[in-house]
């Protein structure tokens, strides 16, 4: 079946020797294991019956360490049974403990459904489970509340709609054994530190009700799971890897869209080149998941593939992302369970474990940010047998590093994943909600939350948000603080999108992408239909979109300023002084651009005017030394161009080195700014309090530096392109940028001390 796929993307007419390397992935031959003895009898039925005649070591093992008190978490491969290796342990304790209770947290409601799915096979009846979230009738939570030993849901959920009703819970809490979280990798960044705070709130509520829970992760391979675990529960853990290779063979193909113009390096748009691949996957009926890195870019994917089939095949193919009403979004999962979609075009909502059936070939459209994201998004597909893998690169010039070293993929260079539970700013509403919960102490609560939440107590007690009885603190507000934690962003409003031909809502979007994507002129699109946005009212909280054929698509175009408010760390590093610490980010998105479907070539440009937005967060920076700044001048290179490529270049390449993605870090070159009195370049977390990203950069600069200067310095263009030092974002239209200059700059920097 691959050589045969290879054999027709390479006659297509399309293909002009894009395919860089095609590595074979032999697939893992997992050992089995005697099943325990002693292991439930439920359990050992349910193996008999599917023909389960042993496990792997990684579930024996996990059986075995949660046997024995300890926290879990299995760190594998796709498809290695890691759901079985929470699985047995959890209802091995229920089966034989007939009051003991379990959690078990999924990060969608998808998944959530797909687990209570496989649990009821298991089960059948013999207690009570189920799933508890925003679906859950009224009738269906109280029932739950009152009789279920295990509990699926959500962190949101936990969040809001548990932890603060923790009493109506009590006979749950006291009898819990069991804390679940799959998927636990999806826990980073700024949701990864929400969830940290949670988990000690529940572990405190836990505590009160007398219960030590044990912890039981199950994630994709990560770089340093023992630290990650730690930071995200606040206790100690058991680290299981095995087994990275996925168990059938598996054809990995790197894929770099062809070049049109060799002078500037200018390569096909790789969603054009996405579609041809995936029309010829779906007219030789390989079933398919393709992973765009955006909405948008899900959302044209789908657009140009359903122009390009037949009217026979349009039906076969889906999009899927986040925004889609639950109805849709179950009606597409179902349709791709039961084989009657060819193709699926998502964003990572798919990127999870929900069983979507037996997929023949994935097709990632961009690098995901992480090389765990890569595989477990090659992974949806290949679960049953044979299967090939189409990385198509984009421009941005870490996909363009990985084109021109495509073993770097394969040499196990596993990220670390970062969460920041001392982030002041998720810390300070996580706290209000604890005390909501039960009365604050701080010398008990500061083991939970750290030191740093003692300052935030006593600045509580000033503003007479706690009010201090005793050695306690009680809250004193009268409104609910779960409701005012957003989870899943850094807060604030949404802003209802609303057709204006029919006057429903069609999705709800931050006000940070509202301001990116929503703009008055901004084309908007939905289901693979294209809107016009006519209005955006952000003091109404509504962009009212009308839906219109138009030729093109647009993108927003922002400035930034930063200003240094305190320095926390700083090194001589390259011949500078490279410093780190808490900077206040200006943001105003300026103007857009219009890019024509099909070319993606420039075809406009127009000015707006929208509101500023501020936000404190954390960043590294250095000024340019007088000797490298002095080597630019005789080499007749300007500061201004130089400085702003070489910023470029090491935002492009910060995933690279910190689990991110391009667009959660943010950079600003200055040819002289006013807190250092030099030209000086700043790289800056994208989120409010910073999560680690910039503090990574920091600590891996050396490593950072050479990327860039290793990806500016062999890109064959001329004076600059896409590849190595243009950014999509600049809100200046990339201009000054000067390659030569950033090569100037950046090889004096990596060699000033030779």
């Amino acid at each position: 079946m691959i050589s045969e796929i290879i054999g027709k993307i390479k006659s297509n007419k399309n293909y002009a020797g894009q395919i860089v390397k095609i590595t074979e992935i032999r697939g893992d031959a997992i050992p089995v294991v005697d099943i325990p003895s002693g292991v439930a009898r439920e359990l050992t039925e349910y193996f008999s019956t599917n023909g389960i005649m042993g496990l792997y070591p990684h579930q024996a093992r996990a059986y075995a360490e949660a046997g024995g008190g300890k926290n879990v978490f299995v760190s594998s491969g796709t498809s290695t049974g890691k759901t079985l290796a929470f699985n047995i342990p959890v209802l091995d304790f229920l089966f034989k403990n007939q009051k003991s209770t379990a959690l078990y947290l999924y990060p969608t409601k998808a998944l959530a459904r797909d687990q209570k799915e496989k649990l009821d096979k298991i089960i059948k009846e013999r207690f009570v489970f189920g799933t508890y979230d925003g679906d859950t009738p009224r009738s269906g939570r109280i029932f739950l509340r009152k009789n279920a030993r295990l509990i699926i849901t959500n962190p949101d959920l936990l969040h809001i709609g548990i932890l603060p009703y923790h009493s109506n819970w009590a006979r749950f809490f006291r009898h819990l054994k069991f804390v679940v979280l799959d998927e636990a990798h999806y826990y980073n960044g700024i949701l990864g530190t929400h969830i940290s705070e949670i988990m000690r709130r529940l572990r405190r509520v836990s505590h009160f009700y007398g219960t030590y829970p044990q912890f039981l992760l199950a994630s994709a391979t990560i770089g340093n799971p023992k630290e990650f675990s730690y930071k995200l529960i606040g206790e100690n853990f058991e680290i299981i890897k095995d087994f990275e290779l996925p168990p059938n063979r598996k054809a990995f193909v790197i894929f770099n869209p062809a070049l049109v113009d060799k002078k500037t390096n200018t390569r096909r748009s790789a969603y054009r080149e996405a579609v041809w691949v995936l029309k010829t996957l779906v007219e030789n009926n390989i079933r398919t998941i393709a992973f765009a890195r955006s909405r948008q870019g899900v959302e044209l994917i789908t657009k140009y593939l359903k122009a390009a089939l037949p009217l026979s095949k349009k039906e076969s193919i889906a999009s899927y992302r986040a925004g889609y009403l639950k109805e849709e979004r179950r009606e597409i999962e179902n349709k791709l369970k039961s084989g009657e979609l060819l193709a699926v075009i998502a964003t990572n909502a798919l990127e999870l474990g929900i069983d979507i059936g037996d997929l023949d070939a994935t097709v990632i459209v961009g690098y995901p940010g992480t090389i765990s994201s890569l595989f477990q998004e090659s992974g949806r597909s290949g679960r049953r047998g044979e299967s090939i893998t189409i990385f198509i690169t984009s421009s941005n010039p870490l996909d363009q590093y990985f084109a021109k070293d495509p073993d770097y993929l394969f040499r196990k260079n596993f990220e670390d994943i970062s969460v920041n539970p001392s982030n002041f700013y998720i810390l300070s509403p996580h706290l209000k909600c604890a005390a909501f919960e039960l009365p604050i102490e701080k010398e008990i609560d500061k083991e939970y939350f750290g030191e740093r939440a003692v300052s935030i107590i006593e600045d509580f007690e000033r503003k007479n948000i706690l009010e201090k009885r005793g050695r306690r603190f009680y809250y004193t507000l009268r409104d609910f603080p779960a409701a005012s934690t957003d989870i899943r962003g850094s807060g604030g409003q949404e802003i209802s999108l609303i057709d204006a031909d029919t006057d429903e809502v069609m999705e709800r979007i931050s006000l940070k992408r509202a301001l990116e994507e929503a703009f008055k002129g901004a084309v908007y699109l939905h289901m693979a239909e294209t809107f016009v946005v006519e209005e955006l009212n952000l003091s109404a909280k509504y962009a009212m979109l009308r839906r219109k054929k138009v030729n093109y698509y647009t993108d927003s175009l922002a400035v930034h300023r930063i200003e240094v408010l305190k320095v926390m760390d700083q090194k001589d590093i390259f011949g500078t002084r490279l410093f780190f610490g808490d900077v206040r980010v200006s943001e105003k998105v300026v103007g857009f651009i219009r890019k024509q479907y099909g070319t993606d070539q420039k075809i406009g440009a127009e000015e707006i005017e929208l509101p500023e937005t501020q936000f404190e967060t954390r960043a590294f920076w250095f000024p340019v030394s007088e000797d490298v700044e002095k080597k630019l001048t005789e080499s007749g290179e300007e500061i201004p161009g130089s400085i702003h490529a070489a910023e470029h270049l090491l935002v492009a390449m910060m995933p690279l080195v910190v689990v991110c993605d391009r667009r959660d870090v943010g950079g600003v070159s200055h040819p002289l700014h006013p807190d250092t009195g030099r030209p000086t370049i700043f790289v800056y977390d994208g989120t409010e309090g910073g999560v680690g990203l910039a503090e990574e950069g920091f600590a891996r600069f050396d490593r950072l530096l050479n990327s860039a200067y290793g990806t500016v310095a062999t890109c064959p263009c001329e004076d600059g392109c896409p590849s190595c030092i243009y950014s999509p974002k600049c809100g200046n239209d990339n201009k000054p940028l000067s390659k030569k200059g950033a090569i100037i700059f950046l090889k004096e920097m990596l060699y000033a001390d030779s």
